[in-house]
């Protein structure tokens, strides 16, 4: 089991043996295979406690919302309402650039509206896929209104491509470029790295803390994606497949310019490398993140001395 990496700047942490024995234990995981990756089911993440947003992506002639047609087209707005709210008010998935409460990608699945491109698609996730995931000939970027909590996890399944998979908090849904936001670039290059945005200046992980690693080895296979957002405590958790990478601090992370950002919308996205022109997304949840036992509070030993515990 990878263990996850505390981020802050050289010398700024130390871990104590015993965390590892202490830390070993995760949740049981949520995240199921498929023959073209790994992800989680709307509902179903190990992270989240209570979900406040959530959407399958389920096409139409498969038992979604009217108006999620297998065509590679945008549709009206009522197609990106998303599906599950939990008695929260209704929101559209937007994307800037598109007319109000519409996002920039269409309904496809492993079969009914597929059309292959750059990645070539791996084939299912094993998490509904074959009933629905969204489609977009090139990058894109989507979101929906939030502010409902100041500690928050939001998670998404893509498939990896060569520049990123991203995950933002800001105020403005569905873009990346915007102030008082915080996105994190997932790199699907093979260098295992990360990154942190802000809408100006782009700060990889590895730049601070060379050990960070996500796992990921390439583009073209599905993965689960999570942040965890702490407003109040100024740190992000990053997660791959529901397995902790590292927390960063974000009062020292880059000097702290990362560290105040809007929680006003959520969203998720890509951005692609040179000569691909495909992305895949599926299951969009946010929600209140999952409580931790303290069981260092137990030893009577500070928590920033130890490892996060991985979930998985």
């Amino acid at each position: 089991m990878k263990m996850p990496t505390r981020l802050a700047p050289f010398g700024r942490f130390a871990v104590a043996s015993v965390s590892i024995c202490l830390l070993a234990a995760g949740a049981r995981a949520t995240v199921v295979t498929g023959p073209g990756g790994q992800g989680v089911t709307a509902g179903q993440s190990s992270l989240i406690g209570v979900l406040d947003y959530s959407d399958e992506f389920t096409q139409t002639d498969q038992g979604g919302p009217a108006n999620r047609p297998s065509a590679a087209a945008l549709q009206p707005a009522a197609a990106y309402r998303v599906m599950n709210t939990y008695g929260k008010p209704s929101v559209n998935f937007q994307s800037q650039g598109q007319g109000t409460g519409v996002g920039n990608f269409s309904f496809a699945s492993d079969g009914p509206g597929l059309i292959n491109g750059t990645p070539n698609y791996p084939g299912s996730s094993g998490a509904n896929s074959a009933t629905g995931i969204t489609q977009t000939g090139s990058g894109t970027d989507y979101g929906v209104p939030y502010g409902l909590r100041d500690q928050y996890v939001v998670q998404v399944d893509a498939v990896a491509v060569g520049d990123r998979i991203d995950i933002t908090s800001g105020g403005i849904p569905g873009t990346i470029f915007q102030g008082n936001s915080l996105s994190v670039f997932f790199r699907g290059n093979g260098s295992g790295n990360a990154s942190l945005y802000n809408g100006t200046t782009d700060t990889p992980i590895q730049r601070e803390m060379p050990d960070f690693n996500t796992g990921i080895t390439g583009s073209g296979q599905w993965h689960n994606y999570a942040v965890r957002f702490d407003r109040t405590g100024k740190e992000i958790e990053l997660f791959v497949d529901e397995t902790s990478v590292g927390v960063v601090d974000l009062t020292t992370f880059a000097g702290g310019l990362y560290q105040n950002f809007s929680n006003g919308a959520v969203g998720a996205g890509s951005g692609l490398a040179a000569g691909e022109n495909r992305t895949w997304t599926d299951n969009f949840q946010v929600g209140g993140v999952v409580p931790e036992p303290s069981a260092l509070a137990v030893l009577g030993i500070p928590l920033v001395a130890f490892l996060r515990r991985p979930r998985r």
